[in-house]
């Protein structure tokens, strides 16, 4: 016991708290955010079983939530050898007198109470919690890099913003292909998740929970086949704006060097769905791999736009920040709480 624990019951939060830490979102992060008002997603994203994915704050005295730090599991939780979790919604009460560094406690807690192997951040904001991470934490920060691969045939942009039309290569000293996985049972059956070495761990329950049983979006799950064996695993989702699609590719696990030998499959994606371009968030992946499939990277001042805000739409482009510990760590667009519904669409 600390400090902290004089003023203040910091737990684990119980399923019974749900409907107080969807107020608290609503009032401290964001009035009708759809985590405050949408208690079905808000289960899918927090819930598993009785355990709330939130390390909460509650004041002894006046019995009030003062701080919360929601967290995502990237493994089943009752992982134990590899569990990684993403932090997510992180935030103390500002108006009110609460003690000094309360947030940090709070982010400290989580892995004391989840016993995770490590906590990484998808999404962070650069003004303050980078530096916090930084600071207190000693982690290594950054930007995920931003690729894309354009329709060059196309000359009415409706999504992006193209003053320059970057004509794309296939440089691979090889080709893969990519065969569609409906179900996990095809994903396990086909590849083996403990294969992989790199942060964080992702097992079969998360993907098929991520990916196969989303509420809201639909994902496609592919394998990247070599010869007769597929060696990874690759995610995107069609977005629809403007009445014109893009792809965004989501995930990926497995052998990196597969993906490049997918320009044929990428090009043909451009003819078979009409769709602008493809694009594609990365950190920590080998970067030869994607240009040599094709894709750009999107530079600092980039005259091109790439939207990665839909929910509102807003054509900008847009740097996505990271924070880890450990090394070999990665990251994608779908990871932490970076690809979830902002308003309250329709499942497609």
């Amino acid at each position: 016991m600390n400090k902290f624990d004089e003023r203040y019951e910091i737990r684990l939060a119980k399923y019974s708290d749900i409907e107080m830490i969807m107020a608290f979102l609503n009032e401290h992060w964001r009035e009708g955010h759809i985590m405050a008002i949408n208690r079905e997603l808000f289960e899918y994203e927090y819930v598993n079983e009785e355990i709330v994915n939130f390390v909460i704050a509650i004041d002894k005295v006046s019995g009030l939530l003062e701080g919360i730090f929601g967290f995502l599991n990237c493994s089943h939780p009752n992982n134990i050898d590899k569990r990684d979790i993403w932090g997510s919604m992180w935030k103390v009460v500002d108006t009110r007198e609460n003690m000094p560094f309360l947030g940090i406690e709070l982010a400290k807690r989580v892995v004391e109470l989840t016993k995770c192997r490590t906590q990484i951040g998808n999404g962070a904001n650069p003004r303050t919690t980078i530096p916090l991470r930084k600071m207190f934490f000693k982690e290594t920060v950054g930007k995920m890099q931003h690729f894309y691969f354009l329709n060059d045939t196309i000359d009415n942009f409706k999504i992006a913003k193209i003053e320059r039309i970057n004509h794309s290569e296939n440089k691979a000293k090889k080709r893969t292909n990519l065969i569609r996985l409906n179900s996990i049972e095809e994903v396990t059956k086909n590849f083996n998740l403990d294969n992989i070495d790199s942060i964080p761990y992702k097992d079969s329950w998360y993907i098929e929970k991520r990916y196969f049983k989303h509420p809201i979006y639909q994902y496609e799950v592919y394998g990247i086949k070599d010869k007769n064996k597929i060696g990874a695993l690759l995610v995107w989702r069609e977005v629809i704006q403007n009445d014109t699609k893009i792809i965004r590719i989501m995930d990926f696990l497995g052998n990196e060097s597969l993906f490049e030998g997918l320009y044929d499959d990428f090009k043909k994606l451009f003819v078979e769905r009409n769709i602008e371009y493809i694009d594609f968030y990365a950190y920590g992946f080998n970067n030869d791999y994607i240009l040599n499939a094709g894709f750009i990277l999107r530079i600092e001042d980039d005259r091109n736009v790439i939207p990665n805000y839909f929910e509102p739409f807003l054509q900008a482009n847009v740097d996505i920040w990271v924070h880890h510990k450990l090394p070999n760590t990665k990251f994608f667009k779908a990871d932490g709480d970076q690809d979830r519904p902002n308003s309250m669409v329709k499942k497609m």
